[in-house]
């Protein structure tokens, strides 16, 4: 069959995807055409003295988010799904929200938190401050606004896939604890090892809170040696070598894809066993403890100061919700599109080669929000220098709606692309092959056929596409114009001044206006994945 439909995918629609996905490679092969004109005394003194800090923070916080991200998910993902204890529906749907807050918007309302006398050391009982803005600090904040990515998947495995696996094993006499070990994170572990590498490129790419802490990493290397000091060479070969480390992890995704060896499909949905007494109370302080800690204690302050003389302060950044709200909404829905659109003719088209235009155009999401935003600056020195100039014709493209649209698109069309192939999972292949045989035209199976039945997923899609425009902040940063500034440009700018009061307002917007879709996510994936 998939022979059949590839005959009936003609020029006008594997061009065009070839295209849209060729764009997402441009920032990355930019940034790799720049590497042989650096000049050796700036390779010598990066390996001597730059990269080897860099690469120590770097692997530090990966690993020791990763370890914190695991504890916290996983653990509250086991409790949710297999057991049953005052508060459990409240706590499935809470324990998302902290993905609603941005990382380095939750570090900076932390570290107001453990100022001397604030609600932290009061709390404990402490009578100094307590310092964060550290590698250690970065870990624990980061941990608590990523964690959520491995509740999310894992809990959803947990609950839909091993019903007759934990029967079994319990007809066996298996203790829970043994169970867990030896049963539910053996079959979990793609589920696990997915989320965990998304939880790794997060890391990667963060740029906020690092740069706030002060941590040594790539991101904050790239902004302080490009932006800072100025110095192109070197802010060109950091890109790279991030480079190297995302493919590393690409590579590490793609092996534990193919060592899937099971069929889910076979699977049943898991029975809750219902807690009492002390194992009842310790499962809920478990799960409030890291709810209140990950997300009611930052959204709380945030609420406070972000409310504080809002009538004096709302004005200012009127302009700037505005600005994000169009771009996030905009650009979701074009992403959304061509997200669709290049899934449909990888659906249609099948084969090799169309399987490959998808994986090009996944590729920008792995690649952090520094890099892009350097490609793409590099990208457009190139048009000036080599296009434009020759013809005397007058550099225009300084930044603005057109530059964030192509940062968003490269960074962001993979977030739409596997949850809309998640959609397309769902539809039998006989509903394309019959259609064919109907004399059906592609653009008639894309627009009344797989359109009405994936929709569900492509409101997903839009939804996660719009969270991460509104958090993200080194594309937003680099590319905006001077006159227009997102929340998330302007929230950081102020911090970063040390005017974190003032920061409170457009980082309250930015979590309010996160916290809407990141339920309907949740919502939204049940109702596909009933």
């Amino acid at each position: 069959m998939g022979a059949n439909l590839v005959k009936n995918l003609n020029f006008k629609w594997i061009f065009p995807a070839l295209i849209l996905a060729g764009f997402v490679l441009v920032p990355i092969f930019v940034v790799i055409f720049h590497l042989p004109f650096i000049d050796l005394d700036t390779l010598n003194h990066l390996s001597r003295f730059v990269l080897p800090r860099y690469i120590l923070g770097s692997v530090i916080l990966l690993f020791g988010v990763l370890i914190c991200t695991l504890i916290l998910g996983i653990t509250s993902a086991y409790l949710i799904a297999f057991y049953d204890f005052f508060g459990r529906k409240i706590f499935e749907v809470a324990l998302i929200l902290p993905l609603a807050i941005p990382a380095y918007i939750m570090g900076f309302a932390w570290v107001n938190l453990c100022e001397f006398e604030g609600f932290i050391p009061t709390l404990f009982g402490i009578d100094s401050r307590i310092d964060i803005m550290n590698i250690f600090g970065a870990i624990l904040i980061l941990s608590f606004s990523l964690y959520p990515y491995i509740y999310f998947f894992v809990k959803n495995h947990f609950s839909n896939n091993l019903g007759n696996i934990i029967l079994s094993a319990q007809s066996l006499s298996g203790s829970s604890m043994r169970i867990f070990w030896k049963v539910i994170l053996p079959f979990c572990r793609v589920s696990i090892v997915g989320a965990s590498l998304l939880v790794l490129m997060e890391t990667l790419s963060e740029y906020g809170l690092v740069s706030y802490f002060g941590v040594d990493s790539f991101s904050a290397g790239i902004f302080r040696t490009w932006l800072g000091g100025g110095d192109k060479s070197s802010g060109v070969a950091l890109s790279a070598v991030m480079i190297i480390f995302v493919f590393i992890i690409v590579v590490a995704e793609s092996y534990q894809r193919k060592s899937r060896s099971y069929a889910q499909n076979a699977f049943s949905s898991t029975p809750r066993q219902k807690l009492r007494g002390f194992k009842n109370m310790a499962t809920f302080l478990w799960c409030f403890a890291v709810l209140f800690f990950a997300f009611i204690v930052p959204f709380a302050w945030l609420l406070y100061w972000g409310l504080y003389d809002i009538a004096q302060t709302f004005p200012k950044f009127t302009s700037a919700m505005i600005y994000s709200l169009i771009m996030s909404v905009s650009s979701s829905f074009t992403i959304v599109l061509i997200a669709y659109f290049l899934c449909f003719v990888v659906r249609i088209g099948g084969g090799k080669a169309a399987k490959a235009i998808l994986a090009l155009a996944s590729l920008g999401y792995a690649i952090p929000g520094a890099v892009v935003a350097i490609g793409i600056l590099l990208f457009l020195g190139f048009i000036n220098v080599y296009i434009l100039n020759p013809l005397h014709i007058a550099y225009a493209l300084g930044g603005g709606f057109a530059l964030l649209f192509f940062g968003y698109l490269v960074r962001f069309l993979a977030s739409g692309i596997f949850a809309i192939q998640g959609g397309f999972t769902k539809i039998p292949r006989n509903f394309d092959f019959v259609a064919l045989n109907l004399k059906a035209t592609p653009f008639c199976i894309f627009t009344k056929i797989h359109f009405p039945l994936i929709r569900t997923s492509l409101a997903l899609a839009f939804v996660i596409v719009a969270i991460d425009i509104l958090k993200e902040l080194p594309i937003s940063t680099i590319l905006a114009s001077s006159g227009y500034q997102t929340l998330a440009a302007a929230a950081f700018g102020y911090s970063d001044n040390e005017q974190i009061y003032d920061a409170a307002l457009p980082s309250l917007l930015i979590v309010l206006f996160a916290l809407i879709p990141t339920l309907l996510m949740h919502f939204l994936y049940k109702f596909r994945n009933p």
